[in-house]
């Protein structure tokens, strides 16, 4: 059965909810993670299937965790170096 002969069926709700999920799917792909997890927030909202939204919300959440720290860390490299050179000269 073809998609969007399958999307006929479904209710306005459900279909917006597909569509938000299929937004934040996409931006997740490429690593968006805040536009990713707000149309996650937004499809929450909706009440549908809650339970896989707040499993990818989570997913945001522990890679932007990540990516803080990775932030972080590269901070501290380069005031490290900016010292060395300070120091240095």
């Amino acid at each position: 059965m073809e998609p969007h002969i399958l999307e006929s069926t479904l209710s306005p709700a459900e279909r917006r909810f597909l569509d938000l999920m299929r937004h934040g799917d996409n931006f997740l792909k490429i690593e968006l993670l805040r536009p990713a997890k707000s149309y996650y927030e937004k499809a929450l909202e909706l009440n549908i299937e809650t339970e896989k939204v707040k499993e990818k919300i989570a997913e945001c959440d522990r890679l932007l965790a990540f990516e803080l720290k990775v932030i972080w860390i590269l901070v501290a490299i380069a005031a490290v170096l900016v010292l060395a050179y300070i120091a240095l000269n």
